[in-house]
Order: C-alpha cells, then structure tokens, then sequence
C-alpha cells in the first residue's frame, strides 16, 4: 500500500458545512492535499497537479456535483472520484463516481473507503530504472519530474516499458495500442511517439530515451 504522504488528493470543498470539512483533516493525517472551492478552481489546480484521488464534497457546495464530477472525469479518466452529499440527499447512481458516501460519516470511514485505491495505486505502477509509470492516474515521473499523460500514451509507454533495451516492431505496438494490424499509415504511430518524447526527453530532437530503430520499431534505451 502506498503511504499516505504519497497518496495526492484533490478536495472540493466549498464553506457550507463546517462541520464535515475533510481537506484540513486528511492533511493531519499525513496526506498530500490541495483544496479548491470550487471545481473551476480545482480544475486549475490540475496545471501542476496530478491527484491520486478526487474528492468532491457536494454537502458543501451549491450543487449536487454532477458538472464538475463530469468535467474532472473528461480530465482524468481513470482517476478515482469520491463524492460525498448531504444526508437529505436523494441521489441517483453516476457511473462516473467511484464511491459516494452520504453524510453523517467519520474521517475515518472517509480514509478507509481512499485505502481501497491505494492498494490498487501500487498494483498499477510499473518502474524501469528512473522511469516509472502509473498507468491509473496516467502519470509518469522521470528523472524526479513528473508529466501527465493521455491514456493513449500511457498504453504506448507501458509497451516499450515492458521490454527495455529491445525493439518493439511497429506492428505490436499498432495491435496492442490501437487494436488494430493495419500498419499502412504509421503517421498516427510516429505522432504519438513525438508527443511522448516532449514529455520526457531533455532534447525531443535529439532523443536519448525512446530511441527510433529504422523500419523496424522503437526502444526504450534504458
């Protein structure tokens, strides 16, 4: 299990309830959290911020929390979503919501239901050498910097991850990424490695990570 000093949380939270805030509490606890009011304010937050877990404190807020639940799904698909709401709540079943918990409740029960996904955060990283993968919350850290990825690139790294040091041929990352055996086109290919490369190689132009390998395929030089 990851610690909680590990474990990043993004908590919306707005002034209505003082008497269920949890973003002040988890931080006593050891977890690393940054608070927003609102959801446009917490979106921004994602600039530089790659939460392990969202929190989404509708009680406190002058909404159910259905728009921002979809506009930070759009952001990070795979991230886990907690959604707490008032005890007065009638709410209908979101499938974009990993865990709603409905007021009155403890911190700890707050904290117990957040254990569950760091278990599964640890299961999800993959690390080779300096690199390392989570492919749950699209995050990749490098040398000590950390990047976002789409979940696209994400499926694409975790390939040439799986075998560093060898050739991926181009046809096996085609039917493991996109699912597909059709390889006429490659453009859709090199694009993707390019944009992997911005994101991870001191000199894209110039890579030293993800090495091309001419009408072959490519490799992570690790």
């Amino acid at each position: 299990m990851l610690a909680n000093n590990q474990v990043k949380v993004l908590c919306i939270e707005g002034k209505r309830n003082h008497n269920f805030a949890f973003a002040d509490e988890l931080a006593k606890r050891g977890y690393w959290v940054k608070s927003a009011k609102n959801g446009t304010a917490g979106l921004n937050l994602l600039l530089d911020f790659t939460p392990s877990i969202v929190i989404i404190n509708a009680a406190s807020l002058r909404t159910d929390g259905s728009r921002i639940i979809k506009r930070f799904r759009n952001c990070l698909p795979k991230c886990p979503i907690v959604l707490i709401v008032p005890d007065h709540a009638d709410f209908a079943e979101n499938p974009e919501v990993n865990i709603v918990l409905q007021l009155p409740f403890t911190v700890q029960k707050l904290i117990n239901r957040m254990r569950l996904f760091q278990h599964n955060s640890e299961e999800n990283i993959c690390t080779v050498g300096p690199l390392q993968l989570n492919t749950a919350s699209n995050l990749v850290t490098y040398n000590g910097k950390e990047t976002s990825l789409t979940p696209r690139l994400t499926q694409l790294l975790l390939e040439l991850m799986k075998k560093p040091g060898e050739v991926v041929p181009r046809g096996i990352l085609f039917q493991r990424v996109w699912e597909t055996n059709y390889i006429g086109d490659t453009r859709t290919l090199d694009v993707h490695i390019s944009w992997l490369r911005r994101a991870l190689e001191d000199d894209p132009h110039h890579p030293a990570l993800i090495r091309t390998v001419r009408s072959v395929g490519y490799k992570l030089d690790l």
